[in-house]
Parts: C-alpha cells; structure tokens; sequence
C-alpha cells in the first residue's frame, strides 16, 4: 500500500467516509515515522500543518453530521481559496430542503496565544502547564508555571478565544451555505458541564453569525457541540 500524502485528497471529491480513512492513515504514517510526533505537535510542515488545522476538523464535522438522509462527500482544495472544502450532500434530508445539494466548510483554531510555547516544552521533554502560566523573558527559555483556576475562571477565560476566532472569520467573504467549524486547543481539562458552560457564553457572545453551522470541537476529548445561534 502506498504511503498517504495531500495528493490523495487534494481536489478530489471523496465520500466522507473515504475521506476520513484517508485522513487517519496519513496522520497515522508520520505518526509513526522517528520523528513523527515532534513534527505533528510543532506543525513543522505544510502537510503537518494542512492535517492538524483542516483536514481533522473537516474529518470531525464529517463524522458529526454524516448519517442517513444526509450523506456528505467532500471535496478539499490545498489553496487559498476562500473556503476550505467543498460539501457536495445526497439523501432525504437534501430533497426534503432542509440542506443544499452543495455547501461549503471552512476550518479554523482557537486557542491561547500561549499555546505554541506548550508544544515546544513538550517537544523539549520540559513540563507544560496551562498557557495562562508561560513566562517568556528576552533572552531567556520559556518557562510554564502552574496555574490554579478559580471556579470557573478558566472558562470564562477561554470562551472569547473562541468568539474572536469566529468572529475573524465571520469578516471574510464566504459562500452562501458555509459552515464552520472550530477545533479548540482548550486552556485546561473541561468536564462537561464546564464545556457546556464554554459553549452557552461563546453563544452569548456572538448573537448572530454568517454561517449555517458553526461546530465547535474539543481537541483533546473530541466532544463536538453545534452552536445555537442566528444568521
């Protein structure tokens, strides 16, 4: 079997399920390689960088809504165009009206503007606490503190992370029927009724949005929850 690359998805429409297998057996192949998961962890690469920013996210909307009466194949472009994948949908719900035969899925990350230094302290086999906790003097390496939350500080924290990178993409020119979804690199571990809160105070704080669906995703416990918001 041959080994994964972009060229397998790149342009071509897949079944969403295809393109998911495709997906895993390429983060799998550089998973495995020496180097592997430095490379994963640092996005070291374009294909690094395409696989953990779009092409997962796109994978964990694919997995979310797929189902019967709503088949999605896919179609993702390694380029700039303004939306990251093609959304081409089959099945009852499509002739029933309640989605368009041909939509479109934009994939983005929201995290602290910390988070890059966890990655490089992990890679560096040093300790990583919350990103709230990196201290970093000119001159010196950076450091991570522990950070003790106060109830739920650390969610009220996070939740304008979240609104902003919506709301940076709200600005751009997309396609009628666009969805988002937004993979979150979280401040700490959310139980779910901390995640449930995540999710109430992100739609508090974005009232109304451009996008059909915006789907927001934990990276670390794979919890996907559609927000409720306005058009």
């Amino acid at each position: 079997m041959n080994t994964p690359c972009l060229g397998d998805l790149d342009g071509n429409l897949l079944d969403g399920l295809q393109f998911c297998a495709i997906t895993y057996a390429l983060f799998e192949s550089i998973r495995r390689t020496p180097e592997g998961i430095e490379r994963l962890r640092l996005r070291s690469g374009n294909t690094e960088k395409r696989l953990l920013e779009e092409l997962l996210p796109i994978c964990r909307y694919i997995q979310t809504y797929y189902r019967p009466g709503r088949y999605i194949s896919v179609r993702w472009v390694n380029g700039s165009q303004s939306f990251d994948a093609e959304l081409h949908q089959r099945g009852d719900y499509i002739t029933q009206g309640y989605y368009e035969p041909l939509a479109y899925l934009e994939a983005t990350c929201a995290m602290h503007e910390n988070e890059h230094w966890i990655w490089k302290l992990l890679g560096q086999r040093r300790p990583a606490f919350a990103p709230e906790g990196i201290r970093k003097e000119r001159g010196k390496p950076a450091e991570s503190e522990p950070i003790v939350f106060s109830n739920l500080e650390h969610v009220s924290g996070f939740a304008p992370i979240v609104a902003s990178a919506i709301q940076k993409k709200a600005q751009i020119g997309y396609p009628e029927g666009t969805s988002l979804v937004v993979e979150c690199y979280l401040n700490s571990l959310y139980m779910p009724d901390e995640w449930r809160t995540l999710i109430r105070e992100v739609e508090r704080l974005l009232p109304v949005v451009p996008f059909r669906e915006v789907l927001v995703v934990d990276g670390a416990t794979e919890r996907a929850t559609p927000l409720a918001l306005t058009r």
